[in-house]
């Protein structure tokens, strides 16, 4: 059994190789990890842990299994982000698509072609600031359409995946994925990972604002572009394996109905901005563009913290570091992260070193002040 371990606030974060899963464990659970790991059989990992513990035959026997336990149901699972494909069996291409757009990002047109408008609507909504409408040829071609109730993805002629009705949030994140490699001239084993957050720039450094679905990292974002930061990413936040800093990327800010009275007032165009509806979610967004689109100045920024938000009336604003072992715990569940080794142990490196707060807040102007102090160490 491979794995990677890191100490954070007297316990442990292990990483198992085979299923690249993270698990945080108390340093006596740990213990018995490393046991297994190190070969040792149940017997000789009971009799080592009941010297170790002074623990009776019968709990020690109980915690072992228990440990071992935990392991094998973290152990390797078919990924869902990319299901199986049957090369024996052959996908036919359709003749004709609902409709084909083309997006102009740094440079290179990207073609994509959709055979319904229910795949439009999936992908076109976060990148429709991107259209443009030309004759030059495409310097990168997409097709997504479906063929046997499952959704295909095809990039420059080659079919990268295949995905269930059930799976399809799956599907729309590989496609992010596959448009970060065409545009950074990466593959996934670059990346250390992507993560479920707003990504801020200003000066040569940038944070990150994390927060379930209302918390507040959407209306956040605006109200920092809006008063001179700049938008990296929305909820796709792309981290180099190489530098660890965090890359652009050109997808708008989704806006939830209940921020509208915010930012309609700072951007009139949010009013009559399309509303789309995502059934899945349950939720009902507008877009709202990136104000730069950087293309002659800086693509990566370092990280300099991780702040967790939250929106809550009446409650002006609280800041507090936040420990770690409670940060990586809300951290890693939303996040897609390298399953390659040397990138896992970049990613518990990089996470370790970057301070994280909790931020909670009603008071907008608040917010702004104390943020920009963070950006500035003058909290």
């Amino acid at each position: 059994m491979n794995y990677l371990e890191r100490s954070v606030v007297h316990k442990k974060i292990v990483w198992l190789e085979r299923s690249n899963r993270y698990m945080l464990v108390e340093i006596p659970a740990f213990d018995v990890i490393k046991m297994i790991g190190d070969g040792l059989t149940r017997e000789e990992t009971i009799i080592l842990c009941r010297k170790s513990y002074g623990l009776p035959k019968s709990r020690a026997t109980q915690f072992v299994d228990e440990i071992t336990h935990l392991i094998e149901i973290q152990e390797y699972k078919p990924n869902l982000e990319l299901e199986s494909i049957d090369h024996s069996v052959q996908i036919t291409i359709p003749e004709k698509f609902s409709s084909r757009k083309n997006y102009l990002i740094k440079g290179s047109i990207y073609s994509v072609e959709y055979e319904t408008e229910e795949l439009e609507f999936l992908i076109h909504p976060k990148i429709a600031n991107l259209e443009e409408v030309t004759n030059r040829c495409a310097d990168h071609q997409i097709q997504v359409f479906l063929d046997k109730e499952l959704t295909i993805l095809r990039v420059n002629g080659t079919v990268i995946g295949q995905w269930k009705p059930e799976n399809i949030n799956y599907f729309t994140g590989k496609f992010s994925m596959e448009l970060l490699n065409l545009i950074y001239g990466k593959c996934d084993k670059d990346w250390l990972g992507v993560f479920h957050a707003s990504a801020m720039a200003k000066g040569d450094q940038c944070m990150l604002f994390l927060g379930g679905s209302g918390s507040g990292k959407s209306t956040i974002s605006a109200l920092l572009m809006a008063n001179g930061f700049d938008l990296l990413a929305d909820d796709f936040v792309p981290v180099d394996g190489r530098s660890s800093e965090v890359f652009f990327f050109p997808a708008a800010i989704s806006v939830k109905k209940n921020a509208l009275d915010y930012l309609i007032p700072i951007y009139p165009q949010l009013a009559s901005a399309k509303e789309f509806y995502y059934q899945g979610l349950d939720k009902t967004v507008r877009y709202l563009p990136p104000l730069h689109q950087f293309e002659n100045q800086s693509i990566s920024y370092p990280c300099k913290a991780l702040v967790f938000v939250k929106y809550k009336n009446n409650s002006g604003l609280t800041i507090q570091e936040m420990a770690q072992d409670t940060a990586f715990k809300l951290l890693v569940p939303d996040s897609w992260i390298s399953p390659i080794q040397e990138n896992a142990s970049r990613f518990l490196d990089w996470f370790l070193k970057i301070p994280c707060y909790q931020l909670t807040y009603s008071d907008n102007k608040l917010m702004l002040e104390t943020i920009d102090k963070l950006f500035r160490d003058d909290l």
